[in-house]
């Protein structure tokens, strides 16, 4: 596994790189033309009697090529994979790991090895105990994977895996990785339950077995999948505390639709119960008493790079200057209201490594023009000049950006008349995103609007660290020293509030280099019908959280 975060393509989370042979195009998002114009949505709520047992949850999915979650390349499939499969640990909120199938963790002093300890009292659908062999069996299933399961970079920094005993499985890494813990997500599947099968095109793919709140029922084929609630779940909270054990929902029915608008008329009609809005179906649900829409911050995010080669471009206090004359809020507020969050780097704000949303350069008009000013940027005939390297040179830059992206389009004529305040000329490039890449891939650029997926682990070595120059999408070419130590150690430290503090430090250097301009992350919601009750807390890595909490009410 190559040092960083490790970026994904939007729709199928599967796209990762390895090695030098990288697709430059499956790590930055091309993004095409998406509505994100939010409105809150409000619950108003119904009376009921509270948490109680039964019903049935309705849902959707596109043809499911495997209910294998190992291989499926279906994101529905892999979303609802939760219901029925259970991973060594999940990720909160703030994107901190925490327990599941794993009770606690631990690494040695070189940062190289690492155990989890497994709860002894966890049993798969059909009875048999849960032990350690079932994660080493799950591990080599995704290593010899490759490509063929979306978790295959997971295992690149891994030397070795086994099962010491029945409850405890070690790792071993190449390099340390203090973000290991975050990595132990993939969903644990049964070793007895393939043995003897050919597991890439065993049948018994599509008939699963996990160890989760919900069991497979039934998969008719083009119709549906039916999950039972599994009343032996380990975690069923049976504490007599006046609550029924979870989950509360008894049948979980998701619905398989050929035709791509078939499954947003039967939202409409009542038919599902939980969708996620898109520019196809947003507005129809604006101003409905039926439905709940909840918002959270996805794991899409635009920035600016500047070409650090560049001539212009090389001096920070120019890239100073830009970053100051742009209103990143304006663009959010004009182009997209309510639809994107600012943030500097690629780490979501409010998270274990980033519970700020402070921005590093919000908008000073006078202040820029006193940077280009003390730059030696004088004014003629209505252009900034200097001379570099013996040479007049305007100060004209160039914006690359991919015509099939309608909101990219709209932000960089609002970047473009932004830099015109203080006296920047910016020339928009408008390309196919094929030609996007190839410019940035041959570096014949001067800035580039574009995005990126980040994933699970907050490691932004991908952008930043000058090992990535070539390799990864440190497409600006950026190179620092003390930057390169601070994700060294930040790899290597396992104390929280260190890890922390090497992340603020190294975020002062970033935002006094300015690499890159950091605008937002998008905002992505999910719609629920108000039949079902519950907490709704969507996440990107999990837009199922709490789900076992959720209920349907008896309203007589």
């Amino acid at each position: 596994m190559k040092k960083g975060l490790f970026l994904v393509s939007l729709i199928i989370i599967t796209a990762m790189f390895s090695g030098c042979n990288i697709d430059l195009g499956g790590l930055l998002e091309q993004n095409r033309d998406e509505d994100y114009s939010f409105l809150d949505g409000s619950i108003d709520d119904v009376l009921d009697t509270g948490p109680v047992k039964g019903g049935t949850l309705n849902l959707f999915s596109t043809i499911p090529d495997t209910l294998n979650p190992i291989f499926t390349a279906n994101a529905f499939i892999k979303d609802y994979s939760c219901f029925v499969y259970e991973g060594l640990i999940k990720l909160d909120e703030k994107q901190r790991p925490i327990p599941v199938l794993a009770k606690n963790w631990e690494v040695s002093d070189t940062g190289l090895i690492w155990t989890f300890h497994l709860r002894s009292d966890v049993y798969w659908h059909d009875n048999i105990p849960f032990t350690a062999e079932d994660v080493e069996f799950t591990a080599g299933v995704i290593a010899g994977a490759g490509l063929d399961s979306s978790y295959f970079t997971i295992f690149e920094n891994i030397a070795r895996f086994t099962a010491l005993d029945s409850q405890t499985f070690e790792i071993e890494l190449h390099t340390p990785n203090s973000f290991t813990p975050g990595l132990m997500t993939f969903p644990i599947i049964p070793k007895h339950y393939y043995m003897g099968e050919n597991i890439e095109i065993s049948p018994k793919n599509n008939t699963p077995i996990g160890t989760g709140p919900y069991k497979f029922v039934e998969y008719r084929e083009d119709e549906y999948i039916r999950l039972q609630s599994n009343r032996d779940w380990w975690n069923s909270n049976k504490k007599g505390e006046g609550e029924p054990d979870l989950p509360h929902i008894e049948e979980i029915n998701i619905k398989v639709y050929t035709k791509g608008s078939s499954y947003i008329n039967a939202f409409q009609a009542g038919e599902i119960d939980i969708i996620e809005a898109d520019k196809n179906n947003w507005y129809s649900y604006s101003g409905r008493t039926d439905v709940i829409l909840k918002k959270y911050v996805s794991n899409r995010f635009e920035f600016v790079a500047f070409n650090l080669s560049n001539k212009i471009l090389e001096d920070k206090e120019v890239r100073r200057a830009i970053s100051l004359a742009i209103d990143r809020n304006k663009i959010i507020n004009d182009i997209m209201p309510g639809g994107a969050v600012m943030a500097d780097l690629p780490i979501i704000p409010d998270t274990f490594m980033y519970d700020t949303n402070t921005i590093s350069y919000e908008k000073d008009i006078e202040e820029s023009k006193n940077i280009l000013s003390e730059s030696g940027w004088k004014e003629r005939g209505g252009l900034l000049y200097k001379r570099i390297n013996g040479i007049n040179t305007s100060l004209t830059l160039e914006l690359l950006v991919n015509t099939d992206n309608g909101f990219r389009l709209e932000m960089a004529e609002e970047i473009k008349r932004q830099l015109e305040e203080i006296g920047v000329i910016l020339n928009i490039s408008a390309v196919g995103w094929e030609q996007v890449l190839d410019k940035i891939k041959t570096h014949k650029f001067d800035m580039v609007l574009t995005g990126c997926t980040v994933t699970s682990i907050p490691d932004i070595s991908f952008l930043y660290s000058s090992s990535e120059i070539g390799i990864g999408i440190n497409i600006a070419g950026y190179s620092e020293q003390v930057v390169d130590n601070y994700l060294e150690r930040i790899l290597k430290e396992n104390d929280p509030a260190m890890k922390k503090a090497y992340f603020i430090n190294m975020k002062e250097t970033i935002t006094g280099d300015i690499p890159y301009i950091g605008l937002f992350f998008y905002y992505d919601a999910i719609v629920y019908s108000k039949r079902v009750r519950g907490k709704f807390g969507p996440s990107a890595w999990n837009k199922y959280e709490d789900f076992t909490r959720w209920y349907i009410p008896d309203i007589g």
